[in-house]
């Protein structure tokens, strides 16, 4: 894995064959998603998908409306989901 400012463990599968899925922000702003796979013999890959970082407000946004879509409980599942991993959120509601 590269220097980076900020990585997270997604998927890990151990066995003959072993698969490990990281996402990373780079030192460059670069949204990186990468599958290191390994298996028996030579078999070893790396594959990574990766969003320039002036896209990544964008896809923020297609990301929550992917998981929170068509759910009116969104705003408090989203806050709730952002405090669980440690991410204050600002929270104002009237009256």
């Amino acid at each position: 894995m590269s220097t980076n400012m900020l990585s997270i463990e997604i998927a890990r599968r151990e066995g003959e064959a072993s698969d490990a899925i990281h996402a990373e922000i780079e030192e460059d702003g670069r949204l990186q998603m990468i599958r290191n796979s390994f298996g028996p013999g030579d078999w070893e890959t790396e594959v990574t998908a990766a969003v320039a970082r002036e896209d990544k407000d964008r896809l923020l946004l297609y990301l929550l409306e992917q998981v929170y879509g068509g759910d009116t409980g969104a705003v408090e599942a989203f806050a709730a989901f952002a405090r669980s991993k440690g991410i204050d959120v600002a929270w104002f509601r009237w009256p």
